[in-house]
Order: C-alpha cells, then structure tokens, then sequence
C-alpha cells in the first residue's frame, strides 16, 4: 500500500471547518475525500496535519492518505482541481514513506493573523477591522509571557487535552506594516489546541487597548484559569506552513 502526501490551498470562510462531521458535507476534509474517491474509484480518508477551525483558511495544509491504486500524480492532481469547488486547490502530491504521517511527523505549525487598521473596500473579508487604539508596549509583554513551553488551558476551548494544555511556542511576534495598515501576527508551536491563535491575538489586542490588565492576565496565564478574552473570528487567521 502506498502512502501520498497532499499539499491544499483552501479559503475555509464558508466551510464549517476541516475535519469531517455527523451532521453536515460542509468541510474540506470531505470534500476533498468525496473528489478523490470519485477519481480513484476508491474510498479515500485523510489524515491533516492540524483540525482548522470553521472560517480558518490555509495556505499549505497538509494530509496524507493511503491506497493500493497505482495512479498518475500530475493527471490526478488535474482531474482534482478541475472537480473541487474554486475555494479549495490542491497543490501538489507525491508518494511518501510509509511510516510519514501528516500529523505525527510534523515538528512544528505556523499561523499568521491578519488585521487591518482601516475600511477597506477589496479583500476585507481576509482581515480583523480594528476600531481602537493600542499600547504596543503592553503587547510585546504579553507576547513574551508566551514563548516557550506553557500551558495554554486558559487561551482554548478545549475541554479537555492529554497532553494536559501545554504547548511549546517557538516564534511569536507582530509586524505593523504602517505603509499597508495592516498589523500582521504570527505563531509557531509544535502544537495548537482548538482556538487557541484566535484567543491569543484577541487577548493581545484587549491588554493593548486596556480591557484587560496584563498582571492579572498573567497570574490567570500561569494558574491556568479561564481568561474572559475576545476570541477573534477565524476569516483573518491563515495555516501558513507545517514543518517536518
């Protein structure tokens, strides 16, 4: 049995998500698993590197399937693209070792976060409009109370995690692009839980603006109790690279 690594470029706005659910075809997981199993004449399941959430778009997400099909990659890749909505583009696939595994094997993720500082007429519906000012300063302590190994149970919403919350942010930092208007975040980890880059923009942003006291943030941080924080909505935030 072979095993296929894919590379997809998906605007997620109008889809619920990546991963499969019970109750709706609205997601790119099966989406793209309906196509592939219609080329292949197979039933196709794919393993993602990261879950996004609904609205969230990506750049290079990556999934890997197997299959005993012996198949031609380049018209494979093709016929895909020439049957997946507009939205959703595969980028490349090629046959892998057996043992990689798009989730497993990943070492580390990157996001960014897209915010506009003004109206803006041409794709604002892939940026955060801010409508206040912000402290710059507090921001950049915030950030560094971030970096390196830490829970994160009080910057989720999960419930419940086995690797109990914690996460290892290698980068994070912003750029404000004064010419552009834009303020840009990014975010590598090895790991992300389930709306936690949304959650740490959004708090980011309400210790900058002062709706949030960074002391208090901090201690609630380290003790791993719930921060009453904005959790910024996902049609800003993109899946940049997964790093193997």
């Amino acid at each position: 049995m072979d095993n296929y690594k894919i590379t997809i470029e998906y605007c997620g706005i109008n889809f619920l998500g990546w991963q499969k659910q019970k109750n709706t075809k609205n997601t790119i997981q099966e989406t793209i698993e309906d196509s592939f199993s219609r080329i292949l004449d197979e039933n196709i399941k794919l393993i993602a590197a990261g879950r996004t959430d609904t609205g969230v778009n990506a750049l290079n997400q990556t999934a890997n399937f197997k299959t005993d099909k012996t198949f031609n990659s380049e018209k494979v890749l093709y016929s895909l693209n020439s049957i997946l909505p507009r939205t959703i583009t595969i980028k490349d696939i090629q046959k892998v070792k057996e043992n990689f595994h798009s989730r497993y094997s990943a070492i580390k993720r990157e996001y960014f976060y897209q915010i506009t500082l003004r109206k803006r007429a041409i794709c604002s519906e892939y940026f955060y409009k801010l409508n206040y000012l912000l402290d710059y300063s507090r921001i950049d302590r915030f950030l560094h109370l971030l970096k390196g190994d830490n829970i994160f149970k009080s910057l989720c919403k999960n419930i419940n995690d086995k690797h109990d919350f914690r996460c290892f942010v290698f980068d994070i930092h912003y750029k404000l692009r004064k010419s552009k208007n834009e303020l840009i975040f990014s975010i590598t980890a090895n790991r992300f839980l389930h709306s936690m880059v949304r959650a740490i923009v959004g708090c980011a942003l309400d210790i900058g603006r002062g709706k949030l006291d960074f002391e208090e943030t901090k201690t609630k941080f380290l003790k791993g109790e719930k921060i009453k924080t904005t959790y910024l909505p996902g049609n800003a935030l993109f899946l940049k690279k997964i790093y193997y």
